[in-house]
């Protein structure tokens, strides 16, 4: 499959989300790891986030990666955040 420069970076952030999601949903999440989640998604969630769990996207992200890029592609990045995290 030959991605575009767009596509290569758009890829490249899902799965990083996908990654800190599976990070933030397995313990406390940190003040400086949501605010970096703040940061890529334009929000400003982490000051407001004080003792509550983090509410995982993981179901939400693999469905966009499925639609955008198709199944094979969202196995081999399931298969790589495992290994990652």
């Amino acid at each position: 499959m030959e991605l575009s420069e767009d596509l290569k970076y758009r890829l490249a952030y899902l799965m990083l989300r996908l990654a800190l999601d599976q990070k933030l949903s397995r313990a406390d999440a940190g003040a400086h790891l949501l605010a970096f989640l703040d940061v890529l998604a334009g929000t400003q969630l982490a000051a407001e986030a004080g003792g509550r769990r983090y509410a995982s996207q993981r179901e939400k992200i693999e469905s966009f990666i499925d639609a955008e890029f198709g199944e094979d592609v969202l196995h081999l990045v399931q298969r790589a955040v495992a290994e990652i995290v």
